[in-house]
């Protein structure tokens, strides 16, 4: 049996891996986590906020302040998947649905859709899910909940989305 060559990286034979696509890095999320729980603590929210990325909706960052429920937890999670997967605010979506108006739809990642490799994937349309963007591309998404609900788990994530402007 003749030996197998073995690659740049290491492997045996042929090329070095395709680098999986990049969504948002962990370094940014952390940023972003942090500033979104800073304001989280000024108004006194007991939220927890998730940052998905964008290649398939997989959680990079999470956060839950102390006190948050498990519901806050699941809705932040699901928020930041909603965002993604309709590829607008869930503020847009939910103001969508209470007005008996269609909701814009921009699908961007199928496999959050779909659940990736058969599990489920919890989407939740109420308001606090926003896009991360970086130079106009989508990279991710940022879901609070238990902030308090509606405009109070928007401003929340906008903190955190203000963090990644700041950089």
């Amino acid at each position: 049996v003749a030996p197998h060559p073995i690659g740049a990286q290491g492997r045996p034979g042929g090329p070095p891996p395709t680098p999986r696509p990049m969504g948002i890095d962990s370094a940014t999320a952390k940023t972003m986590v942090a500033a979104a729980e800073a304001q989280a603590i000024a108004q006194k929210a007991q939220a927890a906020i998730a940052i998905v990325d964008a290649v398939n909706g997989d959680l990079v960052a999470f956060l839950r302040v102390d006190g948050a429920t498990q519901v806050a937890v699941v809705s932040a999670e699901g928020k930041a998947r909603a965002a993604l997967l309709f590829g607008v605010a869930t503020k847009v979506v939910a103001d969508s649905i209470t007005a008996g108006k269609p909701v814009p739809l921009l699908i961007t990642t199928p496999a959050v859709a779909c659940g990736i490799w058969g599990r489920m994937v919890n989407v939740s349309t109420n308001q606090g899910g926003m896009l991360i963007r970086r130079d106009g591309k989508i990279i991710g998404a940022i879901g609070v909940g238990g902030g308090g609900g509606g405009d109070l788990d928007d401003k929340v994530a906008q903190a955190g989305l203000n963090a990644l402007s700041a950089r």
